[in-house]
């Protein structure tokens, strides 16, 4: 009676822990984590137009989405980038230089954030935490404080809109004094 009695534990105890198998239950869409189609570190990638070198971007990460399940690209753009206007690393108009940015394929834009910098040929340099190049109308924008340091003086101001190449641009409220030669 014990053999039996402890074959019938050991056939418990077996039972017990076999049936307690759970079936997967599925998980819900928004609780997968999306990911990138494809990421690149350290790339540089050139835009050109006739054979002719309209732009140039260097990129410490680079990742490319697709737009809520569209045909539409999005470029998330991490750990610092430089994009050089219309022209390579050697010879170009002006260069945009920031943290991060997310560029809309569809609408050709991008919008940079973290410590943007866009210096034009004469040197003159624009500093922001954020700021909107419309590739399209080669034009930029921003809404946020700007600092304009030229060889002439020191300009700040809220909001901004320019040209790309950063030749012609209007502060929309300047602060702060300034001189006027």
């Amino acid at each position: 009676m014990k053999n039996a009695a402890s074959s019938f534990s050991v056939l418990a105890l077996f039972a017990f822990t076999t049936c307690g198998v759970v079936e997967a239950e599925r998980v819900p869409a928004a609780d997968i984590e999306e990911k990138a189609i494809q990421v690149i570190s350290g790339g540089t990638f050139r835009y050109t137009e006739k054979n002719k070198t309209k732009n140039v971007l260097h990129a410490g990460r680079l990742e490319r989405w697709n737009s809520n399940n569209s045909s539409t690209e999005i470029w998330r753009v991490d750990e610092g980038f430089t994009l050089y206007i219309d022209g390579d690393s050697k010879e170009h108009e002006a260069v945009l230089i920031g943290g991060r940015g997310t560029y809309d394929a569809e609408i050709g834009h991008l919008i940079a954030y973290d410590d943007i910098q866009l210096i034009n040929k004469e040197g003159e340099k624009l500093n922001t935490e954020y700021l909107v190049w419309s590739n399209d109308s080669n034009r930029v924008h921003t809404n946020r404080p700007v600092i304009i340091e030229s060889k002439s003086g020191t300009l700040e101001g809220k909001g901004l809109e320019a040209d790309s190449k950063f030749e012609n641009y209007r502060i929309l409220k300047p602060t702060g004094a300034f001189e006027l030669p």
